[in-house]
Parts: C-alpha cells; structure tokens; sequence
C-alpha cells in the first residue's frame, strides 16, 4: 500500500508520484512559485493518478478565476477518465467535491470535506480546504472548528502537526479568543519558520489587539523575504501597512504599496483586495495617493464578470467607482445577473454582496446618504461578505466617512467612539472621532480626542528582527 506521508492510502502504483504529491502539498502550504515543477513530476511519475489530478484540479479552482473553473474542470474530467472503482472511499469523495466546487457548489464541497474529515482527520488536503473555503463564504466558526476537530487526532510527530496549528490559530482568532490564537500561531512558527498562514495569524492578533509596534517588528523582514513565494507574501505586507495605518504613518503605507504589495499586471484576488482596501485606508485618513487608483482601475476591469470569491469583488468596484470607470455599472449589472443563478453564492451575492457594492459605488459617487442607507444596517453582520475583521474594517471606514461628509455627526460621533473604544491606540480613529465631535459643537471634547491620536504617534520600539527594506516613496 503507497501511503501519504501522513498514512493515508493513495491509488497508484508509483511511490516517486506518492511522494510528489506530498510535495505538491507542500508547495501549496507554503505557496511556493516551484509549485507548477511539482505538479509536473507527479504527474510524470504516474499520468493515471487520480488524486493527484484532484489535487491539481483544486489547485485551479483555489486560483478563483474563471480560468481557473475551466482548467479544474479540465483535471477534472482527466481523474474520471481513470477506473475509480478502485479508488478507496476517502478518494471518491474528494472527486466528487471537486465536481461539486468546479460547478458552482462551494458549500456542497465544504461539506464532503467535512465528511472525509470524520473518519480521516489527518487529511490535511481536506483540512486546508475545508478551513479556506469557509473563510471565504463568511462562516468562521466552522472555519475553525473543523480544524479543532481533528486536533485530537494529531501531535507533533505527524508531518506537518504545525499547519494545523496556524489554521487553528486563525480561527480562533477571528472568533475573539486572541490569548488561544496567539499561543498556537507562535508554536506554529516555532515548528515551522516558513509557515506564511501562521505568521499571518500572529499578525491578526497584534492588529486586533492595537499592538502595532510589536506588529511591525513580528513582520521585520527583508523586503526579499518571499520572494519564492506567490500572492501571499504581497499580503504579509498588507498586513505590515496596516501596522503603519493604525499609527496615522501614512507615507510608510505607500513606500510598501509601491515596493512590495502591488504586483503589477500579474494579479491574483488577494492582490486586488490588498491594493483597494490600501488606497482607500490611505485616502479615508487624509493621504494622496495620486495615480495609483487609476492603475489600479485600469486592471480592475478585467475582474467585473469574476465573481468566484465575494471579497473579490467588494473590492473590484472600489477602485472603477473611485475612477468613475463605466465599467463600474457593468459590475453591478453583472452581480445582479449572478444572483439570479443556482450558484451556491448567489444568495449571498443578492443580500450582501451587492447591497455592499452598490454603496462603494454611491459614496465614491458622492451619494452619502444612500451609501449610509446601505451599509449602516449591514454594519455588524459584513462576514457573510468572506474576510477577516481586518480586512472588513475598510467598510466600516467608508461608512463613518460618509456619515461626516452627509453632515451627520451624531451617527459620525457613535461609530468613531465605538471604534476608539474598541481600538484606543487607533490614530486615525480618533481623529475621526475629533471630526465628529467638532461637528457636535463639543469643541473640548474634540481637543482632547487629538491630544489622544497624537499620543498613538509615539515612536516605535527599537526593532530587534529584521527591517524591511524598501525603495524610496516617490514625492506626493
């Protein structure tokens, strides 16, 4: 019997494919740019290996594109050309998830994962899929318990003990319990130095918890850190701008923009919504970022009919509205279009997702009361959208932006108070909530709350890591 390297049976006939296949998992992990050689020799060693064209063909839906349908449909159809009545059960059902998330139904997939994860918890392919996908569609705390689940079933002798861990550990975060997200996502690195999922969850939790010096320190590193990696490094980064937004340090948010978080043309989703939500982070706090929303546009357009993720595309208008793009109207009608379908998402598409869209569209447009209308019931219920805290966050900043540009400062006053309540070491919270209360007439009250954002701008503790390092920001 060829086993995994966690003991699972695979179906063929050849150990080199076996252990390619664990390499190929590896790769996608730890989102290595090796990992179309790997592919290569799997399917070298053994053409007819079914989850190997499984694995591939998850690979190409996890792309989020519709490319990436049509070449997972085409490992699709390569894995059933092969006998499956061999296949063991676990293995039959891992195909017919991906014929269920190549069609439309990402919610059935999830929940075959699931089950494979009942009699198979060490099926780590099955756990990183399971825990993604239901990031993506909003639902957290599955998101983190179909990992806890399988904890029991695992210990630091089995290969790869530490990716399980890290996604534990973003669970939990984005569930609230930071002391339990931090202790595994930094035993997590411990393990595994290269575990970019796990040092991202550490990054979550010093967000959430306003420590934004130990923030930029965790994410110390060379600016050629990653650069072995795919999309997530540029993410990494997102994560260390934000560190810079919360302390008002503007100017160090674009320095990482322009050297280490736009890709250029070569974009993946998690590209488009680093550089939306950046640039809106940026301008919402005062900040020129000149022509960078107009190149941003200028790629946004080819993403309006790409409505495999929801976060997409929450932040795919952003910058066509902002640019006034007639693209923009294109995106709505063809979210209305999508919403009609038998996609699993199209509900989701039709109650949030829209309604989301069509405010970025009236406040960049400068319909604040209409943007207000939509988001402010929305305001506490945004996770169906898919996200993290962090990465929402940008929705909450439109929305208290718009109710100071419509005049209305008492809602103004509320939202920023909750915000600095929740967040007192936000810089820019409080001079929004400054803003609001000036509009109030608490003129004292306002001063006090600058007196707060200027006590945030305090410098930061000498670094004891590494300093990234990045090209000079260009005049603004």
């Amino acid at each position: 019997m060829i086993t995994d390297e966690r003991g699972l049976e695979l179906t063929t006939t050849s150990e080199a494919a076996a252990r390619a296949f664990d390499d190929v998992l590896v790769c996608y992990l730890e989102y290595r740019l090796r990992i179309g050689q790997a592919i290569k020799a799997m399917l070298a060693a053994d053409p007819a290996f079914v989850m190997g064209h499984v694995l591939v063909g998850y690979l190409m839906m996890a792309r989020a594109t519709p490319e990436g349908v049509g070449d997972a449909r085409r490992a699709l159809g390569k894995a059933r050309a092969q006998p499956i009545q061999d296949l063991t059960q676990r293995e039959k059902i891992h195909l017919e998830a991906l014929e269920m998330w190549a069609s439309g139904r990402g919610e059935r997939a999830t929940r075959l994962w699931e089950e494979i994860l009942v009699q198979w918890p060490r099926d780590l392919l099955a756990l990183r899929l399971a825990h993604f996908q239901s990031f993506w569609l909003g639902t957290h705390r599955r998101m983190r318990n179909v990992v806890v689940r399988a904890l029991p079933s695992w210990d630091e002798s089995v290969p790869r003990y530490g990716d399980l861990l890290g996604m534990a550990a973003f669970g939990h975060e984005e569930l609230g319990d930071y002391a339990t997200a931090e202790r595994m996502g930094r035993q997590a690195v411990e393990l595994n130095g290269e575990d970019m999922w796990s040092i991202h969850a550490v990054a979550h939790v010093l967000e959430m918890q306003d420590r934004h010096g130990e923030g930029v320190e965790w994410l110390g590193f060379p600016a050629d850190r990653w650069a072995d990696r795919a999309a997530m490094r540029t993410h990494i980064w997102w994560h260390r701008a934000l560190f810079h937004f919360e302390r008002g340090e503007l100017d160090e948010m674009l320095v990482l923009y322009d050297s280490v978080i736009d890709p250029g043309a070569d974009m993946f989703y998690i590209d488009m919504q680093n550089c939306a939500s950046l640039l809106a982070r940026v301008e919402l706090m005062g900040g020129s970022v000149n022509d960078r929303w107009a190149s941003l546009a200028d790629r946004a357009v080819g993403w309006v009919d790409n409505h495999q993720m929801a976060f997409t595309d929450v932040h795919t208008i952003m910058p066509l509205a902002h640019e006034r793009r007639p693209e923009t109207q294109r995106q709505l009608a063809s979210l209305v279009a999508f919403a009609q379908s038998d996609n699993d998402s199209a509900p989701r598409v039709r109650d949030h997702v829209l309604p989301v869209c069509t405010a970025i569209e009236a406040f960049y447009s400068g319909d604040y009361a209409h943007a207000i209308e939509l988001l402010l019931p929305r305001k506490d219920d945004l996770a169906a959208i898919g996200g993290s805290h962090a990465q929402r966050d940008v929705f909450h900043l439109l929305l208290l932006e718009a109710a100071l540009r419509a005049g209305r400062f008492e809602l103004a006053r509320t939202l920023a108070g909750e915000r600095v309540t929740l967040r007192p070491h936000s810089h820019g919270s409080w001079l929004k909530y400054a803003e609001a209360l000036d509009g109030t007439g608490q003129a004292a009250a306002a001063a006090r709350a600058r007196s707060e954002a200027k006590a945030t701008s305090t410098p930061l503790p000498t670094t004891t890591g590494h300093v990234a390092t990045v090209k000079p920001m260009p005049s603004l």
